[in-house]
């Protein structure tokens, strides 16, 4: 069967851009793999504990109900409905201090405040710097196709804003926070933080993603339901689109003609064509080096393709539990507030911790802690 266009892969990037491409009139079908669509949006019931729900991947969520394709699709009309508890993040450590990350961001500073007093005014300022670089550099360019390096560094270089932007973004997340902040557990928390947003810690050109995150209104989300919940959403916006989601099936290989991908064969020897496009949801080595045969790219791409490197600082793996009630924390006793807790972060006691952790994820071997 031929369709305008075919999707590799079901994670919410897929299914965001076949529900607008459906929008815009085009018969786009996604092909994938697993029995049951969305990607890393997986929420599976415990088979032993009927009404227990474990998040299997995706967990938390940042900002996401601020998201453009969010409203575009009413996808909280579809189900996917978020909560964002005012204390966000308690990073407890073993004597019992806390450092809070609230929904309010005075009371973040305020925490700050309680281990430097200089870490209570560096994010206020960085805030109010940073503020108008998130609002109209930033998320701008999130929402618009890329621009080459040079051609972004000159229009950068026209504004105060764009100016500090490149200052900043020549740092290591780890350079930035080591540089501004002086409390080894504030610096630490920060680049704790930074490290959800799959950031290594280490890389030069994302110092500004600290003092983003200061600036950013978005903060830790989970979907009502779990991450499930929003994979079904976006499934509803697909299908009401016309959209088709056919699952178990394997990509073996893009069909190419000359020089157009044209189609995808898959692991049962189905061909599906495309009148206009293929486009992948999957990783580079899966899309560039497994599906395409080797003559048809040029060499550059595919070494790119094999180059290409994972971060090191995210999860190595996840530990789900049934409770029978929520947690309680000793610190509580001393701050009642940290039993509402969001997400709570323990083991991680300062930024000295960091070396010792990258080396564990370097050598593929779990951390002590």
């Amino acid at each position: 069967m031929t369709y305008d266009g075919i999707i590799l892969g079901s994670g919410h990037n897929s299914l965001v851009l076949q529900a607008y491409l459906g929008r815009a009139g085009l018969k786009v079908l996604c092909l994938e793999r697993r029995h049951i669509a969305g990607g890393g949006l997986s929420t599976e019931e415990d088979p032993r504990h009927p009404g227990f729900l474990h998040n299997t991947h995706s967990f938390f969520h940042r900002a996401l109900n601020r998201m453009p394709w969010y409203h575009d699709l009413e996808l909280e009309k579809r189900g996917a409905v978020y909560l964002e508890p005012e204390l966000n993040v308690a990073l407890i450590r073993r004597n019992g201090e806390a450092l809070e990350w609230w929904t309010d961001f005075e009371k973040t500073a305020q925490s700050f405040g309680r281990f430097s007093s200089k870490d209570e005014a560096t994010p206020r300022r960085w805030r109010n710097d940073f503020l108008p670089i998130v609002e109209h550099i930033l998320v701008p360019e999130s929402q618009s196709p890329p621009v080459a390096p040079e051609r972004r560094a000159d229009l950068l270089r026209n504004s105060a804003e764009g100016r500090l932007l490149l200052k900043v973004s020549a740092l290591s997340p780890l350079e930035f926070v080591q540089r501004e902040f002086e409390h080894p557990l504030v610096q630490g928390a920060l680049l704790f933080f930074n490290g959800l947003r799959e950031v290594d810690l280490r890389c030069r050109g994302f110092g500004h993603h600290v003092a983003a995150l200061l600036a950013s209104p978005g903060k830790a989300q989970m979907c009502i339901g779990g991450s499930a919940a929003l994979a079904r959403a976006l499934l509803s916006a697909v299908t009401e689109s016309g959209g088709e989601i056919q699952t178990q099936k394997t990509p073996r290989r893009i069909l190419v003609e000359q020089g157009k991908a044209v189609g995808v064969e898959t692991s049962d020897g189905a061909i599906y064509r495309a009148r206009y496009f293929v486009a992948s949801g999957l990783n580079p080595q899966q899309t560039f080096l497994e599906l395409i045969d080797e003559d048809l790219l040029p060499p550059d791409w595919r070494e790119k393709a094999r180059q290409f490197k994972y971060n090191l600082m995210a999860p190595l793996f996840a530990l789900c539990v049934n409770l029978r009630e929520r947690p309680h924390y000793k610190a509580a006793l001393h701050n009642p507030e940290l039993d509402k807790a969001f997400m709570v972060i323990v083991g991680l006691e300062d930024i000295e911790q960091f070396p010792e952790i990258v080396r564990h994820h370097e050598e593929g071997t779990i951390p002590p802690r």
